[in-house]
């Protein structure tokens, strides 16, 4: 994947050429996560995870007992994924 910038100067969050939708949802981040935890590329589009920054929730200083990750995009729109055990 390489970062590419659009003619606004923005990055570009996709390595998928033929996307024309740049925004980026909750679905998209879904998928990214779960090509990267099982390396099966075929959920949606691949997303370019040099341009996003993640810190734990101690390090992004989010006041919780729970574990998790804050993952911020180039944008500045920031996702939260709160681990938690099920068994």
């Amino acid at each position: 994947m390489s970062k590419r910038l659009r003619e606004d100067g923005s990055v570009w969050l996709y390595d998928d050429e033929d996307r024309e939708d740049d925004t980026f949802t909750e679905e998209d981040l879904q998928d990214g996560l779960a090509q990267l935890i099982t390396g099966d590329w075929t959920y949606g589009s691949e997303i370019c995870w040099e341009n996003m920054r993640v810190e734990t929730y101690e390090q992004a200083g989010v006041m919780t007992y729970n574990k998790g990750l804050v993952i911020t995009l180039p944008d500045g729109s920031e996702y939260q994924l709160t681990i938690v055990q099920s068994r």
